[in-house]
Formats: structure tokens, C-alpha cells, sequence
């Protein structure tokens, strides 16, 4: 009998959908332009951030729809590229085994922290390492799934300590101060160079099937538009609305993932979420100042390189802030590349020893 309705009942529901998406965007917008107001750093992706959590928390059936978000990876890779030199290869053929110390150290306190929420939870041992190993937030979510783990708890440990990171740099970004750096001369835009490298950053619409490599969909525009900018043939400078655009669908990608079914599902585990949140973050800081010590880097560099976000936002954050993004990028490309190509192996070897609160294996768990 409600056959005949609905066709008329579907204009409806895109009109609802689109004044949803406006409310969403006005709020952002909104925000951003208050942090902006007090000169607060990376504003846009922050300012999307707490709009997606506000909306996402509330029950709203908003997403980024997934070609929106693989351009904005590819745009980050480019934005992020157009501020890379090649001392990037020189520190990291250089400070390979400082790279490699700083990896092992940070995987081994988010190890160390899985097994704390482990035994004090009671969540399952492969669910609290896969939720506690920083790097590639849905990387972690998606190996989880397949693995046969509760993704929703991993989902909520990566995303409240992705939320938890974007913050907390950002707060002590903008109190730091910034690095100095020698003077350059401003490179000649092409006219053709926002074409150029809009192009670039589509690509990751294509580069995403490479699913060999790990963030392939803002690795390979971003390797695309280094070897362009570093072999001297073009600057690569996006529109100023492409950049506002890029900070707030990946502010927006992140807050969203905060659903009220994620969230009611795992409310109990929230405090003590929170708390492993704020021990590796805390952890993390440790180490970057230990990474000053040893390096030299000034203290906001070394945070950043450090910190147990995801690659994308601390990059970002680290351009926004006039920090040494070449150093940055360093550590969070080696961290990022070893928590995705060995994290699974090593969890699997792990979740072996005798050290956990075991639980019966469920059917679908995939064990080796």
C-alpha cells in the first residue's frame, strides 16, 4: 500500500539529508572561524572535527562520502609535498637507526598499553594491541575486521586517540614557538600549477587500489608532487579553498566515526579508553624529548614527530604550525609504514604468550 508514496517520499529524504549536511558544514564553518579568530592552528580541521563528534554522537546517519575523502588525502599528499624537500631523504638516510629506535620504542609502549587494557577490561588481547597501535587509524580498523576482532572497540580506541592527538598537538603547537628556518626565496607559480596539482591529487581516486601499499591514496600523490618539486619542475601551489577544504573532510572523516552505536556499545570501556589515550600520548612526549636530546630538533618538531596520530593530520598540524616538516615527516612515514606492514604479524606472535586475559576464541578470529 506505501508503494505509490514512495517516490514522492524520496525528494523528501534527500532534502533532509542535504539540510543535514548544511547544518553540518554551517557548524564547522562556524567553528572554524571562532578558532580561527583567536589564531588557534590547523582551525579548519579542528573545527570539523568537533562538528563531525557533535553530529556523529547525536544519532545523525551523515558520512564523507569516500570519493570526497580520497581526494582530500590526495590534496593532503600534495599540500604536504609542496612543503617537502629533499632533506627528507638526506635525515632519513641519515638517521635511519635513530628512525628505527624511535619506532620500536613507541610500538612497544602501545603494546605495553594494549596489555594494560587487557588485563584491566578484560577486552580481548589481539582487540586492545590492534586499538592501541598508533599510525593508521582505519588501517587498524579494517586489519581488525578482517582478523575476526570486535573492529568497534579498535574503532573507538583509534579514534578517540586520534581526536585526543589532533587536540593536544595543536594546543601545544600554538604555544611552542616556531622553528627558524633560513629564508627562501618564493618560487614563481605557474599558471598552470594549481591545474597540475589538483590533478595530482585526484589520482588517489586511482592510486587507492593499490592495496599493497598503505595509504596509497596520499603516499602516491604525494611522492608524485615531492619528485615534481624537488627535481625543480613546478611549484606546486593548490587553491587556497582546496586547502580548507582538505583540513575540514578529514576533520569531518575522523569526527563522524564517533556513532552513537560506537559509542553506546562501548561506553563502559570509555574511561579507561580516555586514560590509555592520555598514557600514550603522555609516553609519546616522553620520547620526543628524548628526540631533542639526541637530535638537536627544536621541542614542537620533536613532538610532532612523535606523536601517535595518523600521518596526515600531524603533518598538516605540522605545516600549520611552521614546524620542521621534513623531520616530521621522517618518523611518521618509517612509524607508519612498520605499524601497517608488521603490526599484524607481530599481534598475531603476541597474543601468543602467556601474559594476557585470555578469553575463549571465537569461531570467525583468525588465528596462524
Amino acid at each position: 500500500m506505501t508503494a505509490p508514496f514512495q517516490p514522492e517520499a524520496r525528494p523528501a529524504v534527500r532534502r533532509r539529508g542535504a539540510l543535514q549536511w548544511l547544518a553540518l558544514l554551517a557548524t564547522a564553518g562556524v567553528l572554524a572561524a571562532l578558532l580561527a579568530l583567536i589564531r588557534f592552528p590547523a582551525a579548519p580541521l579542528l573545527g570539523a572535527l568537533v562538528a563531525g563528534i557533535l553530529f556523529g554522537a547525536s544519532g545523525s546517519p551523515l558520512r564523507v562520502p569516500r570519493p570526497a575523502y580520497l581526494l582530500a588525502q590526495g590534496a593532503a599528499g600534495v599540500f604536504i609535498a609542496s612543503s617537502m624537500t629533499p632533506a627528507i631523504l638526506v635525515d632519513m638516510a641519515h638517521d635511519w637507526p635513530l628512525l628505527l629506535l624511535m619506532t620500536a620504542l613507541t610500538l612497544m609502549a602501545a603494546f605495553a598499553i594494549g596489555w594494560a587494557m587487557n588485563r584491566l577490561t578484560g577486552i580481548d588481547e589481539d582487540v586492545a594491541v590492534y586499538g592501541s597501535l598508533p599510525g593508521m587509524s582505519g588501517a587498524m580498523v579494517v586489519i581488525a575486521t578482517e582478523r575476526g576482532a570486535d573492529a568497534r572497540i579498535v574503532a573507538l580506541m583509534q579514534y578517540v586517540r586520534l581526536a585526543a592527538v589532533i587536540v593536544s598537538v595543536a594546543l601545544l603547537a600554538s604555544v611552542l614557538p616556531s622553528v627558524e628556518v633560513a629564508a627562501r626565496a618564493a618560487r614563481p607559480v605557474s599558471p598552470l600549477s594549481p591545474v597540475v596539482a589538483m590533478a595530482i591529487a585526484a589520482g588517489a581516486l586511482v592510486a587507492v587500489r593499490l592495496r599493497a601499499l598503505p595509504a596509497a591514496g596520499m603516499l602516491i600523490p604525494m611522492i608524485v608532487a615531492a619528485v615534481i618539486e624537488a627535481g625543480g619542475w613546478m611549484h606546486l601551489a593548490l587553491p587556497q579553498p582546496v586547502i580548507l577544504a582538505t583540513f575540514g573532510v578529514i576533520g569531518l572523516e575522523v569526527g563522524l566515526k564517533f556513532t552513537r552505536g560506537v559509542l553506546g556499545h562501548v561506553l563502559r570501556l570509555l574511561p579507561a579508553v580516555l586514560a590509555a589515550t592520555a598514557a600514550l600520548i603522555l609516553v609519546s612526549a616522553g620520547f620526543g624529548l628524548l628526540l631533542m636530546t639526541i637530535t638537536g630538533l627544536d621541542l614542537k618538531t620533536a613532538l610532532l614527530a612523535t606523536a601517535p596520530g595518523s600521518i596526515e593530520t600531524v603533518a598538516l598540524v605540522a605545516i600549520a604550525t611552521k614546524a620542521n616538516v621534513a623531520a616530521v615527516l621522517a618518523f611518521q612515514t618509517v612509524r607508519m609504514f612498520a605499524v601497517v606492514l608488521f603490526g599484524p604479524v607481530l599481534v598475531e606472535r603476541l597474543v601468543q604468550l602467556p601474559i594476557w586475559r585470555r578469553h575463549a576464541p571465537r569461531p570467525n578470529r583468525r588465528r596462524p
